[in-house]
């Protein structure tokens, strides 16, 4: 969503799930009904559960509030995500519900302007949030579970970077700035199909060639849009080059051997991710299928030890 005219009233979504009763309201909330924005709840009210069941029994599961900018906009969802995380009386269910339904509005901003400092700060605190939220124990199993909702760019970005860490904290990787190099990484390998034809990418039908090179040019395509952003760590910017590379060097863009272990994270993560959600040319497998499926058709691609460490932690989830 772009940002307003001077004079023009932007309405960005917010989900459900960020209120809990009890709270403090502190904007205006709106429903969209009828092609006109509805006042549903209005500032310093207090969200009550009566509120909730109506939401439930309409089966409204996005509000909307009107910001003066994204930036705006991500601080308020960050805020309510860091809250949510943060508290003791919030079931981890709730939790990871909050994480995934704030992937959208969040990150579908980043992913259409990924040259905006203000918008990748946001990516940052997301990325954050997502370690933050893996801390728990018993958080990767409730995120699972949501993997099967509607598939989106954002909730795929969501689960590679989940499985990442959620890997990563496996092998006892305990740098914290590695972590979080491949949290970011992971939650922005795929910006730069942000430079790429929707068409050729939500094609329903098989890619021509032409088309297929075009779609296999993202990862270097990410990487140029991500060098100069000093906030994106430099280990980030090496997955989002390398996720597509595989450790027999028949990957791409390149075709290198010599890929680097976070890498190899994100690769298993993001094939795992990518089998387990419909697609328009595909329906999903389920986590057995597509483990076999990694292990049948591709058992040269990925790091053995790293793969078997990932079903390993998929069996305990």
């Amino acid at each position: 969503m772009g940002e307003p005219d001077k004079n023009e009233t932007i309405y960005y979504k917010v989900p459900t799930s960020i209120y809990r009763p009890g709270d403090k309201v502190e904007h205006d909330v709106y429903f969209y009904h009828l092609r006109n924005y509805v006042i549903f709840k209005s500032k310093s009210s207090v969200w009550s559960q009566v509120d909730a069941e109506k939401l439930i029994n309409t089966q409204v599961d996005t509000l909307f509030i009107p910001f003066k900018s994204s930036k705006e906009h991500h601080q308020f969802l960050q805020d309510k995500l860091k809250n949510i995380l943060s508290a003791r009386d919030v079931p981890l269910q709730r939790k990871a519900t909050v994480l995934y339904e704030t992937a959208d509005p969040i990150l579908a901003t980043v992913f259409t302007s990924p040259q905006s400092q203000e918008l990748l700060s946001g990516a940052s605190a997301y990325a954050k949030s997502c370690i933050q939220y893996l801390n728990e124990r018993g958080a990767l199993p409730e995120l699972i579970k949501l993997s099967s909702d509607s598939f989106s760019e954002h909730s795929h970005a969501l689960h590679v970077s989940a499985y990442s860490v959620a890997l990563a904290k496996r092998l006892n990787f305990q740098d914290q700035q590695t972590i979080f190099a491949l949290g970011m990484g992971a939650l922005l390998h795929d910006i730069g199909k942000s430079q790429i034809d929707p068409n050729i990418l939500n094609k329903a039908t098989e890619l021509n060639d032409d088309e297929w090179l075009r779609i296999r040019q993202h990862p270097e395509l990410g990487e140029k849009i991500m060098d100069s952003r000093q906030m994106v760590p430099i280990l980030s910017r090496r997955i989002i080059l390398e996720h597509h590379e595989r450790v027999n060097g028949k990957g791409y863009p390149k075709g290198i051997k010599g890929v680097h272990q976070l890498s190899r994270m994100v690769a298993i993560a993001d094939v795992f991710t990518a089998l387990c959600a419909d697609k328009p040319y595909a329906k999903a497998m389920t986590p057995f299928d597509a483990l076999k499926y990694m292990i049948t058709t591709m058992p040269h691609e990925f790091d053995r030890q790293y793969l078997q460490t990932f079903i390993s932690m998929l069996s305990d989830s």
